[in-house]
């Protein structure tokens, strides 16, 4: 008896991933990333994409993506009577790590989930003359949650190119943006 039910659940169990595998499906490819930030306008990027279908609608979306994010502030020298404002913008670089649940369907798209920002360095992309920045410093890790709507437009049967609009909220920085994003993946099966 004990024998026969094993039996039922092993064949159940292939019977299972034998359905599941017609629905499931990988891609990896590139994005382009266009964001417009809450405070300091542009912030351009690039990263890998892999999109894993688990089943009919529903999936998971990743990768790896770099971006550039500005930020400018104004200092203010008073010599006495006499003040000077300077004006200085720092480009940060970070490394993200999205972790989303994405849904799938012919018409639209819908993605969502947290990402994972991390602070790799700086550099001055524009100072006032006798403004020098010997030190800027950040947290290492910030969060940040998004969501997003897409459409899959296939080019061929394993070419597929998708225009996003992403919605990005860093909690940690109490910042974020809009993102008007182009993703170029291969489906690999």
């Amino acid at each position: 008896m004990e024998k026969t039910y094993f039996h039922l659940f092993f064949i159940c169990l292939l019977l299972s991933f034998t359905a599941t595998a017609q629905t499931r499906s990988l891609q990896i490819g590139g994005k382009l990333i266009n964001e417009f930030t809450f405070y300091n306008g542009f912030a351009p990027g690039f990263g890998g994409q892999v999109v894993y279908r688990i089943s009919k609608h529903g999936g998971i979306e990743s990768g790896l993506n770099y971006q550039n994010r500005y930020q400018s502030f104004y200092t203010i020298v008073q010599y006495g009577s006499i003040s000077n404002t300077y004006f200085t913008k720092i480009a940060e670089h970070w490394l993200q790590l999205p972790i989303h649940y994405r849904y799938d369907s012919k018409a639209i798209n819908f993605t969502a989930g947290p990402t994972i920002n991390y602070f790799i360095g700086w550099n001055t992309k524009y100072k006032a003359p006798g403004v020098t920045v010997n030190d800027y410093d950040r947290n290492a890790v910030s969060f940040a949650g998004s969501a997003s709507v897409s459409r899959s437009i296939y080019l061929s049967t394993g070419l597929v190119l998708e225009p996003e609009l992403r919605f990005n909220y860093i909690f940690t920085d109490d910042d974020g943006g809009v993102a008007l994003n182009i993703a170029l993946r291969k489906k690999l099966f």
